[in-house]
């Protein structure tokens, strides 16, 4: 699977908070701003710290990567935004 954004902060957080919602982005530049501060507020009122995974392309398709420590949190978060859990890279 092609990395876009790799750094060693990102691939720990995916190894150490190992529940990753994907969520689809229209451009490799970022997320819309408003659901990036829903996104942020969705961390503060759970008294989280937001914990980004990778960036990934596929098929010439943007997927920003959120990390949590729980599956209850994870669907809460798709619940709310969209996106996908996906299974964590072992290895």
């Amino acid at each position: 699977m092609p990395s876009v954004g790799r750094s060693y902060k990102t691939v720990r957080n995916e190894r150490k908070y190992p529940y990753i919602v994907e969520l689809p982005a229209s451009v490799r530049a970022g997320l819309d701003v408003a659901l990036s501060r829903q996104i942020i507020e969705f961390h503060k009122t759970r008294t989280l710290a937001p914990r980004h995974g990778r960036t990934i392309e596929k098929e010439g398709h943007f997927y920003y990567r959120w990390c949590f420590s729980d599956l209850p949190t994870a669907h809460a978060f798709i619940q709310e935004f969209g996106g996908s859990l996906i299974e964590p890279e072992r290895g």
